[in-house]
């Protein structure tokens, strides 16, 4: 099987595990993220999934308790452009659609993960953890169903989910230095703004979390895209020259 290895996994499985995966390339068509554990259990979450779990969870609102739906932390976000109108957050649906399959996992329960994007091939990471792989549904959820974060969705051009936490912050930096046209101070700026608007949304929806499930992975994983976002705003302006410099020494 010909799929590329994102480079950085710590402590990559060994040929007996690999084997065990049962991994075989035609397995994986649909775009999406492919969760896989030895003894052949696998967990797929793609968006076809989480577009027919919104459209019937929009749909039977109702079934929820109604102590759910009274929470505050099932409304909308403060900063949310539709709060005045939307029932429920619009990001949430792209949560809840995996988290009776991801509840009972821990942040560093290990797994080894396939993602297949818009662009041809295969990603695989031989292991990483549930908190890091599960950043595909953090990034979903706020990026393409959140009605505040769907505008900072550019700045994910080229970001893959499996992607390093440095790759990741560097990318970011140039995609919002590049929309910026070069502007480092409008650069600083733009940033520091979306780490503190994606700051409050994470934390709602970590919070709408708690009222349904105990996934201490899906937590994890918003805390790590936070966390990322504001490592990036923090760099001022210095992000990129650090990215070129470490990709110089490590050639």
């Amino acid at each position: 099987m010909n799929i590329p290895a994102e480079s950085g996994p710590k402590s990559p499985v060994s040929e007996q595990e690999r084997s065990e995966l049962k991994m075989d390339a035609g397995d994986f068509k649909e775009h999406g993220l492919y969760l896989l554990f030895t003894g052949g259990k696998r967990i797929v979450l793609t968006r076809a999934r989480i577009e027919a779990f919104a459209r019937n969870f929009a749909a039977n609102l109702e079934q929820l308790p109604t102590r759910i739906r009274a929470a505050a932390a099932f409304k909308p976000c403060p900063v949310c452009p539709e709060k005045e109108r939307a029932k429920f957050c619009h990001a949430l649906p792209a949560t809840l659609a995996f988290y009776e399959e991801l509840e009972a996992f821990k942040s560093y329960d290990k797994v080894s993960a396939v993602y297949r994007g818009s662009e041809p091939g295969l990603i695989w990471v031989p292991e990483t953890t549930m908190q890091e792989a599960l950043q595909f549904v953090a990034i979903l959820s706020l990026m393409y169903y959140c009605e505040l974060g769907r505008k900072y969705r550019k700045f994910f051009l080229g970001v893959h989910p499996l992607v390093s936490m440095n790759e990741m912050n560097a990318r970011i930096h140039l995609n919002v230095f590049w929309d910026c046209g070069g502007d480092r101070q409008k650069t600083d700026q733009v940033l520091q703004s979306f780490f503190e608007e994606i700051t409050c949304t994470c934390r709602c929806q970590v919070q709408r979390l708690r009222l349904v499930c105990r996934s201490d992975a899906l937590m994890g994983a918003f805390v790590n895209i936070q966390s990322q976002i504001g490592y990036a705003a923090m760099s001022q302006g210095t992000l990129p020259e650090q990215s070129f410099a470490g990709f110089l020494e490590d050639g």
